[in-house]
């Protein structure tokens, strides 16, 4: 049942997108749609051939780089802010709504004031990444810190285990499924911000292949660097799932 389960994940969105694809083809085709507005999907995928190499790849590892060390940043830094702020009622009243702020702000808004004190660099790129997903992070950890079972904390006090005691063997695993429900949801966010910081900062990157190739009207290779930001997205998420199918077993 497992395997067939596995297998109909996969077949079904792998069909829904082969139908949107043969769609998009035929409406290129039939309603002759301009190449510089919309290209066919063949030609996208032709482009993604032809410049992947020479003119992709680089500016794929610009934003690979920028989005994992962001992440990586992100991850403990919304881990910690988190773990201490939960051991407080009145730390999480007050750091919670300054992290929705932060969650709910476009941080590419903010890239002009950035360059004002960092000037154009992959640091802004980073700390716009950072700052795009340590708010979510942290926010779905407190809310997994703060809503365990008083039942299993007064046992841990019965046991004569403190409170750091009762949070690393208690609080943790009962967090683990929204932790992991922050870490893919800062997948997703260091994806977007590593793109939009692209696009204001430049020096490189996918985000920045996207305008330039725009401006240039090679939409194919636009549409290319837009099909390969989306798949390093996809990638990462699902790595961020596997982990967690192999650490929350029980979900």
């Amino acid at each position: 049942m497992k395997t067939k389960a596995k297998v109909f994940d996969f077949l079904a969105p792998t069909a829904v997108i082969l139908i949107l694809l043969i769609v998009w083809q035929m409406s290129c085709i039939i309603f002759n749609i301009s190449f510089h507005l919309l290209p066919k999907p063949t030609e996208i995928f032709l482009a993604l051939n032809n410049n992947f190499i020479s003119v992709i790849y680089p500016d794929m590892l610009v934003s690979l780089t920028v989005m994992l060390l962001g992440y990586l940043i992100a991850v403990p830094l919304g881990f910690v802010i988190a773990a201490i702020s939960s051991q407080f009622k009145l730390a999480v009243r007050m750091i919670t709504p300054v992290l929705i702020i932060l969650m709910v702000t476009p941080m590419a808004t903010l890239v002009p004031e950035f360059k004002l004190f960092w000037g154009v660099s992959q640091s802004v790129k980073i700390l716009v990444v950072i700052l795009q997903c340590t708010p979510v992070i942290a926010v779905n950890s407190i809310t997994g810190f703060t809503h365990v079972s008083p039942d299993k904390q007064n046992l841990m006090k019965a046991l004569g285990c403190g409170k750091w005691e009762t949070f690393f063997r208690v609080t943790i695993p009962n967090a683990m499924p929204q932790i992991f429900t922050g870490l893919k949801l800062g997948c997703i966010l260091c994806t977007i911000a590593a793109m939009s910081a692209d696009l204001s900062v430049g020096q490189g990157g996918l985000g920045y292949r996207i305008a330039v190739s725009s401006s240039m009207s090679a939409t194919d290779t636009a549409y290319a660097a837009i099909l390969v930001a989306a798949v390093i997205g996809v990638l990462l998420y699902s790595l961020v799932s596997k982990i967690e199918s192999k650490v929350v077993t029980w979900k």
